[in-house]
């Protein structure tokens, strides 16, 4: 009876887990872990960019210049996480499209010996080993273009200096669009004294017609004077 509870306990395990079992948990741990990093550096973009915004709003244009540029190099690490998602996706697919055709060809030789045959051409072993030396040389590469790429080219210099460009120009015109207005009616003390001017010019000028009325009138007297002496 011993032997036959052992034997039951042998049935009941569950299916083992192969290396394409393995590939695929460490390809989906991978690809969670370079999701994170995607949001982080998303994060780290919007955190840039409204710095930048501020510091073109201050005036502070090296500043600003600065944390377009940090914008810039998150975008290219953004890029190369994206391109390593892709890659791990690609990975996972063959790996679940390799697993279907094996099943599939299997049921259709209905045969165990030809699934050891081709098992034995195509080892597990032999795959997970390629995968993990692609995955290596592709992380390699990756940090090595990360090494020398984190200058900007001229392009992107160009493009930095243009974003700058548009940012300044968004707060001017929103620096325009919350100055107040002058307004269009007048003051009642800028009416007054407009008033008084206007006074005091008139006075000015009836004082000076009168003057020129009084030296014209002036000569008549002497005139007279001068025709009584000639009849005399």
């Amino acid at each position: 009876m011993g032997g036959y509870y052992s034997k039951s306990s042998k049935k009941s395990k569950g299916p083992e887990i192969t290396d394409a079992d393995r590939a695929v948990l460490s390809l989906k741990t991978q690809r969670k872990k370079l999701e994170d990093q995607e949001k982080l550096i998303n994060a780290r973009l919007e955190r840039h960019a409204e710095v930048a915004r501020q510091l073109a709003a201050e005036g502070r244009r090296d500043r600003a210049l600065l944390a377009l540029r940090k914008k810039k190099l998150s975008e290219k690490q953004l890029a190369g996480l994206h391109t390593l998602i892709i890659n791990v996706e690609e990975m996972l697919s063959n790996i679940e499209t390799t697993k279907k055709q094996t099943v599939v060809f299997g049921a259709l030789q209905q045969s165990n010996d030809a699934l050891k045959q081709l098992q034995a051409q195509v080892r597990l072993e032999d795959v997970q080993r390629l995968l993990d030396d692609t995955a290596e040389a592709k992380a390699y590469q990756e940090e090595l273009s990360a090494l020398l790429g984190q200058q900007l080219s001229d392009t992107e210099d160009a493009e930095v200096e243009a974003e700058l460009a548009a940012l300044e120009e968004v707060v001017v015109d929103e620096d325009k669009m919350a100055m107040p207005t002058a307004p269009k009616t007048k003051v009642p003390e800028v009416e007054a004294a407009a008033a008084a001017r206007a006074a005091a010019e008139a006075a000015a000028k009836a004082a000076a017609a009168a003057a020129e009325e009084e030296e014209e009138a002036e000569p008549e007297p002497a005139v007279e004077g001068r025709k009584a002496e000639a009849m005399l």
